[in-house]
């Protein structure tokens, strides 16, 4: 049991399951707030403080209060300091605006050379790692019986590559010194598993119990939810030569993964993601211009790709709109899904769980 939780075992031994692909029905995870004044969190509190965690911890847990977690979901204060901070580990200096961290070449061209990312390693005196160690530690002090805590974003390798070398240099690279980018690209998983480890040996010497991340699915064993966002501009050979090989090889360093495909400019890339064994799952997001246009992870668009994730035997992952929720768990009622929803009010959220536990206890 948890504070801002009473059913976390019941989540536990549900999510559990789920990795385990002993379920065969959806997987629901749905918040909503507890009443009309709810108290807003948007996540990026570590970094508008990031050497004081404590505002961020203090934040999280007022909004916990105020929030309904159903079903599967659960309390996840995720270590947030932007979207791959192992750029900021190796040398990037990030810049924080309103809702988002920049780095890099996301901002500026890169000016690390492959040489200097074939040898680039772990500064422990960094201090944005100094930052999340000191982040994770505090949090997991505070966790107790009372919130799970999710690892930091450290990002997808050729992310963090195109942050410090330059998207467009990135690209020019696997052209033009590929063998060179191979070595970088190799040396960077290491040290992103360096990373991993260490983070995941203060969480475990401080009493947490299992793994979260940003996607927010506790795991008993070690899991990550891998990505690597550039790809969007590679075509599949591309793909095949310079991302299959390191997320194959992350996937294999990890109990459990699930891949980020992110866009429809990802799809061309699905088949050679399915093909890796120990890829676990995938999650769909298909991005802000699609969802604008009405196509969101709810839309029977999806359907065909959704249905041959399954038939590859690979776990799936969406964020399906309130309205379209439960719609959704009917049609793909004998699948082990796990679909994440909002609710407008803690009223809907539990109508919603009782439809949700009468379609699956009819199978």
């Amino acid at each position: 049991m948890l504070l801002y939780k009473e059913d976390w075992e019941e989540a536990k031994n549900m999510l559990a399951a789920w990795w385990e692909k002993e379920l065969k029905h959806p997987v629901l995870q749905v918040t909503s707030p507890r009443s009309t004044r709810h108290y807003s969190y948007d996540g990026w509190d570590f970094c508008r403080h990031p050497d004081e965690p404590e505002k961020a911890v203090k934040s999280f847990e007022k909004w916990c209060s105020h929030t309904f977690f159903g079903g599967a979901s659960y309390p996840n204060l995720w270590i947030n300091y932007g979207p791959g901070i192992l750029s900021a580990w190796l040398g990037a200096e990030p810049v924080f605006r309103d809702t988002t961290m920049w780095f890099g070449n996301q901002q500026a061209k890169g000016t690390m050379s492959l040489a200097e990312l074939a040898e680039a390693d772990l500064d422990e005196n960094n201090i944005w790692w100094k930052r999340v160690v000191k982040a994770t530690k505090t949090a997991v002090e505070s966790h107790y019986s009372k919130f799970i805590v999710g690892m930091t974003d450290i990002g997808g390798v050729l992310d963090v590559i195109a942050a410090l070398r330059g998207t467009v240099e990135t690209i020019l690279d696997m052209r033009r010194r590929p063998e060179k980018l191979k070595t970088a690209i190799h040396n960077v998983t290491e040290v992103w598993h360096k990373c991993y480890e260490k983070l995941y040996s203060i969480m475990c010497e401080k009493g947490h119990e299992g793994t979260s991340a940003w996607m927010g699915i506790w795991c008993p064993k070690k899991w990550y939810p891998l990505q690597c966002d550039v790809s969007f501009m590679f075509s599949p050979k591309l793909f095949k030569e310079f991302v299959y090989p390191h997320i194959k090889e992350q996937c294999s360093q990890l109990d459990y993964a699930i891949y980020h495909l992110d866009g429809p400019g990802q799809i061309p890339h699905l088949n050679q993601l399915l093909k890796i064994q120990e890829l676990d799952g995938i999650q769909w997001v298909p991005g802000a211009r699609e969802e604008l246009k009405g196509n969101d992870c709810g839309s029977p668009q999806w359907f065909p790709l959704y249905n041959k994730i399954l038939e590859n035997n690979k776990l799936l992952v969406v964020s399906i709109p309130f309205q379209k929720t439960l719609n959704f768990i009917k049609h793909y009622r004998k699948h082990s899904i796990l679909v994440k929803t909002q609710a407008p009010s803690i009223q809907q959220a539990e109508k919603l769980l009782k439809q949700w536990k009468t379609i699956t206890k009819q199978l």
